[in-house]
Protein backbone atom coordinates (compact mmCIF):
# COMPACT_ATOMS: atom_id res chain seq x y z
CA UNK A 1 0.00 0.00 0.00
CA UNK A 2 1.44 3.11 -0.78
CA UNK A 3 0.90 6.48 0.60
CA UNK A 4 0.93 10.25 -0.26
CA UNK A 5 3.90 10.61 2.47
CA UNK A 6 3.64 15.06 1.96
CA UNK A 7 -0.04 14.94 2.57
CA UNK A 8 0.07 11.95 5.31
CA UNK A 9 2.96 14.37 7.52
CA UNK A 10 0.66 17.55 6.74
CA UNK A 11 -2.42 15.60 8.43
CA UNK A 12 -0.22 14.65 11.42
CA UNK A 13 1.45 17.99 12.12
CA UNK A 14 -2.53 19.17 11.88
CA UNK A 15 -2.80 17.22 14.77
CA UNK A 16 -2.04 18.79 17.03
CA UNK A 17 -3.29 22.24 15.68
CA UNK A 18 -6.71 20.22 15.94
CA UNK A 19 -6.48 19.31 19.80
CA UNK A 20 -5.79 23.09 20.47
CA UNK A 21 -8.58 24.32 18.14
CA UNK A 22 -10.82 22.11 19.85
CA UNK A 23 -9.41 23.08 23.64
CA UNK A 24 -9.96 27.15 22.87
CA UNK A 25 -13.55 25.89 21.41
CA UNK A 26 -14.53 24.23 24.43
CA UNK A 27 -13.28 26.76 26.38
CA UNK A 28 -15.10 29.36 24.72
CA UNK A 29 -18.22 27.62 24.80
CA UNK A 30 -18.34 27.66 28.30
CA UNK A 31 -16.94 31.35 29.00
CA UNK A 32 -19.54 32.57 26.64
CA UNK A 33 -22.83 31.37 28.44
CA UNK A 34 -21.25 32.45 32.16
CA UNK A 35 -21.01 36.09 30.19
CA UNK A 36 -23.94 36.16 28.41
CA UNK A 37 -25.38 35.52 31.95
CA UNK A 38 -24.46 39.14 32.05
CA UNK A 39 -26.84 40.10 29.05
CA UNK A 40 -30.09 39.03 30.04
CA UNK A 41 -30.08 38.74 33.67
CA UNK A 42 -30.10 43.10 33.86
CA UNK A 43 -33.10 43.02 31.59
CA UNK A 44 -34.48 39.93 32.61
CA UNK A 45 -33.37 39.02 36.17
CA UNK A 46 -31.41 36.38 37.68
CA UNK A 47 -34.42 33.55 37.86
CA UNK A 48 -33.92 30.27 36.63
CA UNK A 49 -35.87 30.89 33.85
CA UNK A 50 -33.43 32.95 32.65
CA UNK A 51 -30.90 30.84 33.47
CA UNK A 52 -32.82 28.12 31.90
CA UNK A 53 -33.35 29.88 28.30
CA UNK A 54 -29.60 30.68 28.23
CA UNK A 55 -28.55 27.07 28.95
CA UNK A 56 -31.20 25.68 26.41
CA UNK A 57 -30.76 28.02 23.89
CA UNK A 58 -26.93 26.55 23.74
CA UNK A 59 -27.23 23.33 23.90
CA UNK A 60 -29.65 23.54 21.21
CA UNK A 61 -27.27 25.36 18.98
CA UNK A 62 -24.59 22.53 19.92
CA UNK A 63 -26.79 19.85 18.98
CA UNK A 64 -27.20 21.15 15.81
CA UNK A 65 -23.94 21.70 15.65
CA UNK A 66 -23.22 18.19 16.64
CA UNK A 67 -25.39 17.16 13.73
CA UNK A 68 -24.33 19.43 11.06
CA UNK A 69 -20.72 18.95 11.42
CA UNK A 70 -21.12 15.27 11.01
CA UNK A 71 -22.19 15.62 8.11
CA UNK A 72 -19.94 18.08 6.79
CA UNK A 73 -16.94 16.04 7.97
CA UNK A 74 -18.28 12.86 5.27
CA UNK A 75 -18.29 15.58 2.54
CA UNK A 76 -14.32 16.08 1.47
CA UNK A 77 -13.01 17.19 4.95
CA UNK A 78 -10.29 19.64 5.04
CA UNK A 79 -8.51 21.14 7.82
CA UNK A 80 -8.88 24.48 5.92
CA UNK A 81 -12.77 24.16 6.01
CA UNK A 82 -12.24 22.76 9.56
CA UNK A 83 -10.32 26.27 10.29
CA UNK A 84 -13.29 27.64 8.11
CA UNK A 85 -16.01 26.90 11.02
CA UNK A 86 -14.35 28.18 13.75
CA UNK A 87 -13.20 31.62 12.04
CA UNK A 88 -16.70 32.27 11.26
CA UNK A 89 -18.27 30.76 15.00
CA UNK A 90 -15.51 33.93 15.90
CA UNK A 91 -16.65 36.43 13.54
CA UNK A 92 -20.64 35.81 14.75
CA UNK A 93 -19.26 35.80 18.31
CA UNK A 94 -17.40 40.26 17.86
CA UNK A 95 -20.52 41.11 16.59
CA UNK A 96 -22.93 40.24 19.58
CA UNK A 97 -21.92 43.58 21.60
CA UNK A 98 -23.43 45.28 18.11
CA UNK A 99 -26.85 43.24 18.17
CA UNK A 100 -27.42 42.84 21.87
CA UNK A 101 -28.73 46.23 21.96
CA UNK A 102 -31.50 45.85 19.97
CA UNK A 103 -32.33 42.13 20.27
CA UNK A 104 -32.63 42.62 23.93
CA UNK A 105 -34.83 46.02 23.92
CA UNK A 106 -37.31 43.90 21.52
CA UNK A 107 -37.54 41.12 23.34
CA UNK A 108 -38.08 42.60 26.58
CA UNK A 109 -41.24 44.79 25.05
CA UNK A 110 -42.86 42.09 22.91
CA UNK A 111 -43.57 40.22 25.82
CA UNK A 112 -43.24 41.92 29.02
CA UNK A 113 -43.07 40.45 32.51
CA UNK A 114 -43.10 36.88 30.56
CA UNK A 115 -40.75 34.01 31.74
CA UNK A 116 -40.75 33.02 28.10
CA UNK A 117 -38.56 36.40 27.33
CA UNK A 118 -35.38 35.44 27.83
CA UNK A 119 -35.74 33.09 24.79
CA UNK A 120 -36.38 35.19 22.43
CA UNK A 121 -33.15 36.99 23.30
CA UNK A 122 -30.84 34.06 23.69
CA UNK A 123 -31.39 32.47 20.11
CA UNK A 124 -30.41 35.40 18.23
CA UNK A 125 -27.52 36.48 20.40
CA UNK A 126 -26.46 32.70 20.96
CA UNK A 127 -28.26 29.70 18.77
CA UNK A 128 -26.14 30.41 15.48
CA UNK A 129 -22.40 30.59 17.38
CA UNK A 130 -22.41 27.70 19.51
CA UNK A 131 -24.34 25.27 16.28
CA UNK A 132 -21.16 26.64 14.49
CA UNK A 133 -19.06 25.82 18.06
CA UNK A 134 -20.72 22.60 17.57
CA UNK A 135 -19.35 21.26 14.41
CA UNK A 136 -16.33 21.44 15.14
CA UNK A 137 -15.99 18.59 17.43
CA UNK A 138 -17.09 15.54 15.02
CA UNK A 139 -15.22 17.38 12.39
CA UNK A 140 -12.11 17.55 14.31
CA UNK A 141 -12.46 13.78 14.93
CA UNK A 142 -12.87 12.82 11.08
CA UNK A 143 -9.79 15.11 10.04
CA UNK A 144 -7.99 13.02 13.03
CA UNK A 145 -8.97 9.72 12.08
CA UNK A 146 -8.39 10.12 8.58
CA UNK A 147 -5.44 8.55 8.15
CA UNK A 148 -3.89 7.76 11.82
CA UNK A 149 -6.58 4.63 11.44
CA UNK A 150 -7.03 5.20 15.38
CA UNK A 151 -10.86 6.13 15.85
CA UNK A 152 -11.14 5.54 19.51
CA UNK A 153 -7.93 7.00 20.86
CA UNK A 154 -8.43 9.89 18.61
CA UNK A 155 -11.54 10.66 19.29
CA UNK A 156 -11.01 10.21 22.74
CA UNK A 157 -8.11 12.86 23.03
CA UNK A 158 -10.38 15.18 21.12
CA UNK A 159 -13.13 14.93 23.32
CA UNK A 160 -10.79 14.77 26.17
CA UNK A 161 -9.29 18.32 25.27
CA UNK A 162 -12.92 19.73 24.49
CA UNK A 163 -13.58 18.60 27.93
CA UNK A 164 -10.67 20.56 29.71
CA UNK A 165 -11.20 23.78 27.76
CA UNK A 166 -14.77 24.00 29.06
CA UNK A 167 -13.61 23.58 32.67
CA UNK A 168 -10.60 26.03 31.94
CA UNK A 169 -13.40 28.38 30.25
CA UNK A 170 -15.39 28.15 33.29
CA UNK A 171 -13.16 28.94 35.85
CA UNK A 172 -11.40 31.35 34.17
CA UNK A 173 -14.39 32.71 33.60
CA UNK A 174 -15.26 33.11 36.51
CA UNK A 175 -12.88 33.79 38.69
CA UNK A 176 -10.60 35.81 36.66
CA UNK A 177 -12.44 37.81 33.28
CA UNK A 178 -15.48 38.75 35.01
CA UNK A 179 -13.93 40.06 37.85
CA UNK A 180 -11.54 42.16 35.99
CA UNK A 181 -13.15 43.23 32.26
CA UNK A 182 -16.26 44.47 30.63
CA UNK A 183 -18.71 42.43 29.20
CA UNK A 184 -18.07 44.01 26.01
CA UNK A 185 -14.52 43.06 26.53
CA UNK A 186 -15.10 39.77 27.53
CA UNK A 187 -16.99 38.89 24.70
CA UNK A 188 -14.40 40.79 21.81
CA UNK A 189 -11.59 39.07 23.20
CA UNK A 190 -13.60 35.58 22.59
CA UNK A 191 -14.64 35.87 19.45
CA UNK A 192 -10.52 37.57 18.39
CA UNK A 193 -9.67 34.32 20.52
CA UNK A 194 -11.02 32.30 17.85
CA UNK A 195 -10.54 34.53 14.89
CA UNK A 196 -6.79 34.13 15.34
CA UNK A 197 -6.43 30.85 16.19
CA UNK A 198 -8.66 29.92 13.31
CA UNK A 199 -6.10 31.42 11.23
CA UNK A 200 -3.18 28.74 11.12
CA UNK A 201 -4.92 26.68 8.28
CA UNK A 202 -6.71 29.63 6.53
CA UNK A 203 -5.01 31.72 3.62
CA UNK A 204 -4.14 34.76 3.50
CA UNK A 205 -7.49 37.51 3.06
CA UNK A 206 -8.62 35.72 6.90
CA UNK A 207 -5.66 37.37 8.24
CA UNK A 208 -6.18 40.53 6.72
CA UNK A 209 -9.95 40.45 7.84
CA UNK A 210 -8.76 39.92 11.17
CA UNK A 211 -6.31 42.59 11.58
CA UNK A 212 -9.34 45.34 9.74
CA UNK A 213 -11.84 43.89 12.47
CA UNK A 214 -9.55 44.03 15.39
CA UNK A 215 -9.05 47.99 14.51
CA UNK A 216 -12.80 48.24 14.30
CA UNK A 217 -13.81 46.66 17.81
CA UNK A 218 -10.88 48.29 19.79
CA UNK A 219 -11.40 51.92 17.68
CA UNK A 220 -12.36 54.06 20.84
CA UNK A 221 -16.13 54.11 18.64
CA UNK A 222 -16.66 51.20 19.89
CA UNK A 223 -16.28 51.33 23.38
CA UNK A 224 -19.82 53.76 23.04
CA UNK A 225 -21.24 49.88 22.32
CA UNK A 226 -23.95 49.11 25.00
CA UNK A 227 -24.84 45.98 25.62
CA UNK A 228 -27.23 46.49 28.66
CA UNK A 229 -29.57 49.76 29.76
CA UNK A 230 -27.73 53.65 29.19
CA UNK A 231 -28.67 55.72 32.02
CA UNK A 232 -28.88 59.11 31.83
CA UNK A 233 -27.00 60.54 35.50
CA UNK A 234 -23.12 60.27 36.16
CA UNK A 235 -22.01 57.08 36.33
CA UNK A 236 -19.23 56.85 39.18
CA UNK A 237 -18.27 53.19 39.40
CA UNK A 238 -19.44 50.33 37.77
CA UNK A 239 -17.86 46.56 37.91
CA UNK A 240 -18.76 42.75 37.22
CA UNK A 241 -19.19 41.37 40.57
CA UNK A 242 -19.16 37.99 41.43
CA UNK A 243 -23.04 38.06 41.45
CA UNK A 244 -24.59 40.50 38.99
CA UNK A 245 -23.42 44.16 36.95
CA UNK A 246 -22.49 47.26 39.52
CA UNK A 247 -23.27 50.43 39.30
CA UNK A 248 -22.99 53.56 41.36
CA UNK A 249 -25.13 56.53 39.88
CA UNK A 250 -25.28 60.28 40.77
CA UNK A 251 -28.19 61.84 39.91
CA UNK A 252 -28.65 65.17 41.27
CA UNK A 253 -28.00 65.54 44.66
CA UNK A 254 -28.69 61.58 45.44
CA UNK A 255 -26.32 58.62 44.56
CA UNK A 256 -28.14 54.96 43.30
CA UNK A 257 -26.69 51.74 43.72
CA UNK A 258 -27.79 49.65 40.94
CA UNK A 259 -27.15 45.90 40.93
CA UNK A 260 -28.39 44.44 36.86
CA UNK A 261 -30.04 47.88 36.22
CA UNK A 262 -32.02 47.76 39.52
CA UNK A 263 -31.69 49.84 42.56
CA UNK A 264 -31.06 48.40 45.50
CA UNK A 265 -29.98 51.57 47.31
CA UNK A 266 -30.18 55.07 47.48
CA UNK A 267 -27.79 58.09 49.40
CA UNK A 268 -28.85 62.11 49.67
CA UNK A 269 -25.03 63.43 49.77
CA UNK A 270 -25.70 65.90 51.54
CA UNK A 271 -26.93 63.53 54.36
CA UNK A 272 -25.69 60.24 53.84
CA UNK A 273 -27.12 58.36 57.31
CA UNK A 274 -30.71 59.49 56.27
CA UNK A 275 -32.97 56.84 54.71
CA UNK A 276 -34.17 58.07 51.42
CA UNK A 277 -36.07 54.94 50.36
CA UNK A 278 -39.41 54.84 52.14
CA UNK A 279 -39.84 51.25 53.21
CA UNK A 280 -36.42 51.86 54.68
CA UNK A 281 -37.83 53.55 57.42
CA UNK A 282 -40.04 50.35 58.22
CA UNK A 283 -37.05 48.93 59.55
CA UNK A 284 -37.82 50.62 62.40
CA UNK A 285 -40.70 49.00 63.62
CA UNK A 286 -38.60 46.38 64.79
CA UNK A 287 -37.14 49.05 67.24
CA UNK A 288 -40.57 49.90 67.75
CA UNK A 289 -41.91 46.59 69.28
CA UNK A 290 -38.13 46.05 70.75
CA UNK A 291 -36.97 49.42 72.47
CA UNK A 292 -33.90 47.79 74.48
CA UNK A 293 -32.91 45.83 71.54
CA UNK A 294 -28.93 45.32 72.09
CA UNK A 295 -27.87 43.31 68.84
CA UNK A 296 -28.95 43.75 64.84
CA UNK A 297 -28.61 41.55 61.97
CA UNK A 298 -29.13 42.74 58.58
CA UNK A 299 -29.47 40.23 55.77
CA UNK A 300 -28.23 42.20 52.92
CA UNK A 301 -26.03 44.90 52.57
CA UNK A 302 -26.47 47.29 49.29
CA UNK A 303 -25.47 50.71 49.96
CA UNK A 304 -26.19 50.03 53.95
CA UNK A 305 -28.39 52.65 54.49
CA UNK A 306 -30.04 50.57 57.05
CA UNK A 307 -27.30 49.88 59.07
CA UNK A 308 -25.74 53.38 58.36
CA UNK A 309 -28.88 54.95 60.36
CA UNK A 310 -29.41 52.60 63.29
CA UNK A 311 -25.66 53.04 64.25
CA UNK A 312 -26.36 57.03 63.99
CA UNK A 313 -30.26 56.83 65.41
CA UNK A 314 -29.02 53.74 68.19
CA UNK A 315 -25.95 54.69 70.06
CA UNK A 316 -26.67 51.68 72.37
CA UNK A 317 -26.48 48.87 69.42
CA UNK A 318 -24.83 46.95 67.74
CA UNK A 319 -25.18 45.93 63.69
CA UNK A 320 -24.07 42.92 62.19
CA UNK A 321 -24.62 42.97 58.32
CA UNK A 322 -24.40 39.69 56.07
CA UNK A 323 -23.47 40.59 52.48
CA UNK A 324 -22.67 38.12 50.05
CA UNK A 325 -21.18 40.27 47.25
CA UNK A 326 -17.45 41.38 48.29
CA UNK A 327 -17.77 44.01 45.16
CA UNK A 328 -20.66 45.38 46.88
CA UNK A 329 -19.30 46.09 50.31
CA UNK A 330 -16.44 47.61 48.71
CA UNK A 331 -18.50 50.40 46.80
CA UNK A 332 -20.41 51.00 50.19
CA UNK A 333 -17.11 51.61 51.61
CA UNK A 334 -15.71 53.22 48.74
CA UNK A 335 -18.79 55.43 47.84
CA UNK A 336 -21.85 55.56 50.63
CA UNK A 337 -20.10 56.64 53.50
CA UNK A 338 -19.50 53.19 55.30
CA UNK A 339 -16.73 54.31 57.28
CA UNK A 340 -15.06 51.75 60.33
CA UNK A 341 -16.97 51.47 63.23
CA UNK A 342 -16.30 49.21 66.68
CA UNK A 343 -20.29 48.66 66.85
CA UNK A 344 -20.14 47.88 62.68
CA UNK A 345 -19.32 44.09 61.83
CA UNK A 346 -19.18 43.43 57.91
CA UNK A 347 -19.54 39.39 57.37
CA UNK A 348 -18.76 38.36 53.58
CA UNK A 349 -20.81 35.30 53.12
CA UNK A 350 -23.81 33.64 52.13
CA UNK A 351 -26.81 34.83 54.99
CA UNK A 352 -27.01 30.73 55.67
CA UNK A 353 -23.90 29.88 55.70
CA UNK A 354 -23.29 32.50 58.12
CA UNK A 355 -26.33 31.60 60.43
CA UNK A 356 -25.24 28.05 60.46
CA UNK A 357 -21.67 28.79 61.68
CA UNK A 358 -22.18 31.58 64.14
CA UNK A 359 -23.75 30.69 67.80
CA UNK A 360 -24.75 34.68 68.01
CA UNK A 361 -28.04 35.53 69.19
CA UNK A 362 -29.61 38.70 68.04
CA UNK A 363 -32.84 41.17 69.08
CA UNK A 364 -33.71 42.25 65.44
CA UNK A 365 -33.43 40.24 62.21
CA UNK A 366 -33.97 42.68 58.95
CA UNK A 367 -34.55 40.64 55.95
CA UNK A 368 -33.76 43.03 52.75
CA UNK A 369 -31.95 40.74 49.97
CA UNK A 370 -34.89 40.14 48.27
CA UNK A 371 -34.90 42.43 44.70
CA UNK A 372 -38.11 43.13 42.13
CA UNK A 373 -36.02 40.77 39.78
CA UNK A 374 -34.78 37.74 41.83
CA UNK A 375 -35.65 36.14 45.18
CA UNK A 376 -32.81 33.80 46.48
CA UNK A 377 -35.05 30.38 47.17
CA UNK A 378 -33.13 29.11 50.12
CA UNK A 379 -33.57 32.10 52.44
CA UNK A 380 -37.45 32.33 51.55
CA UNK A 381 -37.69 28.36 53.03
CA UNK A 382 -39.08 26.90 55.91
CA UNK A 383 -35.49 25.68 57.09
CA UNK A 384 -34.40 29.20 56.42
CA UNK A 385 -36.87 30.68 59.11
CA UNK A 386 -36.36 27.66 61.34
CA UNK A 387 -32.73 28.93 61.71
CA UNK A 388 -33.45 32.63 61.68
CA UNK A 389 -35.55 32.06 64.91
CA UNK A 390 -32.66 29.78 66.36
CA UNK A 391 -30.57 32.81 66.17
CA UNK A 392 -33.27 35.35 67.64
CA UNK A 393 -33.41 36.18 71.86
CA UNK A 394 -36.37 36.41 73.54
CA UNK A 395 -39.10 38.15 72.25
CA UNK A 396 -36.54 39.05 69.29
CA UNK A 397 -38.18 40.53 65.98
CA UNK A 398 -38.07 39.87 62.44
CA UNK A 399 -38.82 42.27 59.73
CA UNK A 400 -38.39 41.05 56.31
CA UNK A 401 -39.55 43.77 53.55
CA UNK A 402 -40.89 42.14 50.04
CA UNK A 403 -42.11 43.71 47.29
CA UNK A 404 -46.10 42.98 46.60
CA UNK A 405 -49.30 43.52 46.02
CA UNK A 406 -52.36 41.96 49.31
CA UNK A 407 -54.40 40.60 46.63
CA UNK A 408 -54.34 38.90 42.28
CA UNK A 409 -51.56 36.58 41.22
CA UNK A 410 -48.60 39.45 42.14
CA UNK A 411 -49.74 38.53 45.56
CA UNK A 412 -48.77 34.70 45.35
CA UNK A 413 -44.60 34.96 46.05
CA UNK A 414 -45.91 37.29 49.55
CA UNK A 415 -48.81 35.11 50.66
CA UNK A 416 -45.78 32.08 50.28
CA UNK A 417 -43.93 33.35 52.61
CA UNK A 418 -46.67 34.74 54.73
CA UNK A 419 -47.59 31.26 55.01
CA UNK A 420 -44.48 29.66 55.54
CA UNK A 421 -43.06 32.31 58.51
CA UNK A 422 -46.54 31.34 60.04
CA UNK A 423 -45.34 27.62 60.49
CA UNK A 424 -42.46 28.86 62.52
CA UNK A 425 -43.54 32.39 64.59
CA UNK A 426 -46.83 32.45 66.25
CA UNK A 427 -47.35 35.97 66.01
CA UNK A 428 -46.94 37.77 62.21
CA UNK A 429 -47.92 41.34 61.30
CA UNK A 430 -48.06 42.93 58.03
CA UNK A 431 -48.10 46.29 57.33
CA UNK A 432 -48.00 47.73 53.79
CA UNK A 433 -45.86 51.11 53.84
CA UNK A 434 -48.68 53.04 51.78
CA UNK A 435 -52.55 52.89 51.71
CA UNK A 436 -52.93 52.64 47.74
CA UNK A 437 -54.76 48.91 47.74
CA UNK A 438 -54.31 47.07 46.34
CA UNK A 439 -51.37 48.12 44.33
CA UNK A 440 -47.85 46.64 44.29
CA UNK A 441 -45.88 47.78 46.78
CA UNK A 442 -43.18 47.00 49.41
CA UNK A 443 -44.60 45.45 52.50
CA UNK A 444 -43.32 44.91 55.43
CA UNK A 445 -43.41 41.72 57.65
CA UNK A 446 -42.96 41.55 61.46
CA UNK A 447 -42.39 38.45 62.62
CA UNK A 448 -42.19 37.72 66.89
CA UNK A 449 -40.66 34.58 68.28
CA UNK A 450 -43.58 34.38 71.04
CA UNK A 451 -47.02 33.98 71.06
CA UNK A 452 -48.65 36.96 70.94
CA UNK A 453 -46.35 39.57 72.38
CA UNK A 454 -48.46 42.72 71.43
CA UNK A 455 -52.13 42.49 69.87
CA UNK A 456 -52.92 45.06 66.88
CA UNK A 457 -53.97 47.46 68.84
CA UNK A 458 -51.25 47.74 71.56
CA UNK A 459 -48.82 47.80 68.76
CA UNK A 460 -50.87 50.25 67.07
CA UNK A 461 -50.77 52.39 70.43
CA UNK A 462 -47.13 52.12 70.18
CA UNK A 463 -46.71 53.78 67.02
CA UNK A 464 -48.78 56.49 68.35
CA UNK A 465 -46.76 56.92 71.82
CA UNK A 466 -43.43 56.28 70.13
CA UNK A 467 -42.61 57.46 66.55
CA UNK A 468 -38.73 56.15 66.87
CA UNK A 469 -37.06 58.68 66.83
CA UNK A 470 -39.24 60.91 64.16
CA UNK A 471 -38.56 58.37 61.16
CA UNK A 472 -42.32 56.50 61.08
CA UNK A 473 -43.55 59.87 62.33
CA UNK A 474 -46.00 60.95 59.02
CA UNK A 475 -45.50 57.22 57.70
CA UNK A 476 -48.62 55.25 57.10
CA UNK A 477 -49.33 52.92 59.79
CA UNK A 478 -51.18 50.28 59.74
CA UNK A 479 -51.36 47.11 59.83
CA UNK A 480 -53.65 45.24 57.16
CA UNK A 481 -56.66 44.23 58.18
CA UNK A 482 -57.86 42.15 54.98
CA UNK A 483 -58.14 38.74 55.62
CA UNK A 484 -54.35 36.88 53.80
CA UNK A 485 -55.35 33.75 52.10
CA UNK A 486 -53.02 31.37 51.83
CA UNK A 487 -54.70 27.90 50.65
CA UNK A 488 -53.66 28.05 47.32
CA UNK A 489 -49.96 29.11 47.43
CA UNK A 490 -47.35 26.45 48.97
CA UNK A 491 -45.12 26.28 52.16
CA UNK A 492 -42.03 26.87 50.76
CA UNK A 493 -38.99 24.29 51.76
CA UNK A 494 -35.75 23.67 50.96
CA UNK A 495 -37.46 20.43 48.81
CA UNK A 496 -39.81 22.87 46.90
CA UNK A 497 -39.57 26.80 46.44
CA UNK A 498 -40.61 27.39 43.50
CA UNK A 499 -39.90 30.93 43.81
CA UNK A 500 -39.04 32.31 40.14
CA UNK A 501 -42.92 30.57 39.04
CA UNK A 502 -44.26 33.58 41.82
CA UNK A 503 -41.68 36.37 40.56
CA UNK A 504 -43.03 36.98 36.89
CA UNK A 505 -46.52 36.08 37.36
CA UNK A 506 -48.48 35.90 33.91
CA UNK A 507 -49.60 39.55 33.94
CA UNK A 508 -49.61 42.60 31.70
CA UNK A 509 -46.84 44.73 33.09
CA UNK A 510 -44.15 43.58 35.15
CA UNK A 511 -43.40 43.96 38.79
CA UNK A 512 -42.21 47.81 39.05
CA UNK A 513 -43.16 50.68 41.75
CA UNK A 514 -42.87 54.67 41.37
CA UNK A 515 -40.89 54.79 44.37
CA UNK A 516 -38.23 52.88 43.67
CA UNK A 517 -37.23 54.68 40.67
CA UNK A 518 -33.98 56.53 40.70
CA UNK A 519 -34.73 59.28 38.01
CA UNK A 520 -32.23 57.51 35.69
CA UNK A 521 -33.96 56.98 32.72
CA UNK A 522 -33.40 54.07 30.63
CA UNK A 523 -33.04 53.11 27.05
CA UNK A 524 -31.19 51.45 24.35
CA UNK A 525 -29.31 53.22 22.07
CA UNK A 526 -26.24 53.42 19.16
CA UNK A 527 -24.41 56.43 18.68
CA UNK A 528 -23.47 57.34 15.15
CA UNK A 529 -19.92 56.11 14.84
CA UNK A 530 -20.90 52.68 16.17
CA UNK A 531 -23.97 52.52 13.13
CA UNK A 532 -20.23 52.90 11.46
CA UNK A 533 -18.63 50.40 12.72
CA UNK A 534 -21.34 48.15 12.75
CA UNK A 535 -21.85 48.53 9.53
CA UNK A 536 -17.92 47.81 8.41
CA UNK A 537 -18.00 44.79 10.48
CA UNK A 538 -20.90 43.84 8.38
CA UNK A 539 -19.13 44.64 5.11
CA UNK A 540 -16.44 42.23 6.28
CA UNK A 541 -18.48 39.55 7.51
CA UNK A 542 -20.12 39.42 3.94
CA UNK A 543 -16.96 39.43 2.08
CA UNK A 544 -16.19 36.35 4.22
CA UNK A 545 -18.91 34.71 3.68
CA UNK A 546 -17.85 34.79 -0.28
CA UNK A 547 -14.21 33.63 0.81
CA UNK A 548 -15.84 30.60 2.81
CA UNK A 549 -17.77 29.75 -0.28
CA UNK A 550 -14.84 29.08 -2.03
CA UNK A 551 -12.78 27.61 0.47
CA UNK A 552 -15.71 25.22 0.63
CA UNK A 553 -15.51 24.46 -2.98
CA UNK A 554 -12.32 23.32 -3.64
CA UNK A 555 -11.49 19.57 -3.47
CA UNK A 556 -8.89 17.78 -1.12
CA UNK A 557 -7.44 14.59 -2.75
CA UNK A 558 -5.99 12.18 -0.74
CA UNK A 559 -4.65 9.00 -2.34
CA UNK A 560 -4.21 5.82 -0.47
CA UNK A 561 -3.07 2.89 -2.70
Amino acid sequence: MKVNISILQKIRSNYWQLILLVFLTGTVVMSLELVASRLLIPVFGGSISTWGSLIGVILSGLSLGYIIGGKLADSNPSFTKFCSLVFSAGLFIVLIPFIAPSTLEYSSSIWPGSPYSPILAAIPLLLFPNILLGTVSPYAVKIGTKTLHKLGKVSGNLYFFAAVGSIFGTFFTTFVLIEQFEVRQIIFGLGLVLLVSSLIGLPKIPKIATVIIFFLIYLPASALVLVAFSHSGDLVYEKETPYSHLEVIDTQNFRVLKLNGLQHSKMDKDNPDDLVIRYTKYFHLGMLAKPDAQDVLFVGGGGFSGPKNFLKTYPEINVDVVEIDPDVIKAAKNYFNVEPNPRLRIINEDARVFLSNTEKQYDVIILDAYAQDFVPFHLLTKEYFLLLDQHLKPNGIIISNILTSLVGDTSDLFRAIYKTMAEVYPTIYVYPTTDQLPSIRNMMIVAVNENLLYNQPQFSNLLVENDVNGYLNGQFIQETELEIKTDDVPILTDQFSPVERFLNPVTSKPLIIKEQSSGVSQSFFWSEHTYITVFLLFVVSIYWLFQMRQIWKKQVQISIA
